[in-house]
């Protein structure tokens, strides 16, 4: 399958996805047993494709989705859904699908995801400003992911989409060494 009509694909699954949530009053539980199989599924790839091989039976299949949905307490409406994956052989794409179906429910709820990198962990009152000063600039609700990487030496470097501000010291030390060598 193309990547293209393997994206229209996910895209039409998510979308039922979250009418079927959003009809059975189970939208946030849905949203938060995505965005946790989406975080399993980049983990343990190798488990996920264990699920995508041809020669385990679909009934093998649904019973390992059943132990994992209960292993991670999914609502019976992500059950069911992984069941009608497994059926029409759409193993393939869940993670597409429940990125799909995260960004779907974030348009639709006005929620911005950002990616905020720090040097280390922030304190809980600059988490609160932060998240503050994001939700002005974006005029959204904002949920960050952090990710803490020391060679950034301080500051930030925010990613949202196609916006991206570096203001590490990592990144204004680069530009004033490149203003010193005469190169910028």
């Amino acid at each position: 399958m193309k990547t293209v009509s393997k994206l229209k694909t996910a895209i039409l699954y998510a979308e039922a996805m979250y009418d079927g949530a959003e009809q059975a009053g189970d939208l946030n539980a849905i949203y938060a047993n995505a965005q946790r199989l989406a975080n399993m599924s980049v983990a343990d790839s190798a488990q996920m494709e264990k699920l995508n091989n041809p020669l385990i039976s679909t009934d093998d299949k649904i019973r390992v989705l059943e132990t994992l949905a209960n292993k991670l307490q999914f609502c019976q409406s992500m059950l069911n859904t992984l069941k009608i994956l497994a059926q029409t052989g759409k193993l393939n794409l869940l993670q597409m699908i429940c990125g799909q179906f995260v960004e779907l429910y974030q348009q639709r709820h006005n929620i911005a995801q950002v990616d905020v990198t720090t040097a280390v962990e922030l304190a809980p009152a600059q988490d609160a400003k932060l998240k503050d000063k994001l939700k002005a600039i974006f005029k959204k609700e904002i949920l960050i992911n952090y990710i803490i990487d020391p060679q950034i030496m301080g500051g930030l470097i925010i990613k949202n989409g196609t916006n991206f501000i570096d203001n590490s010291i990592r990144h204004k030390l680069s530009a004033l060494e490149q203003l010193m060598k005469g190169t910028k």
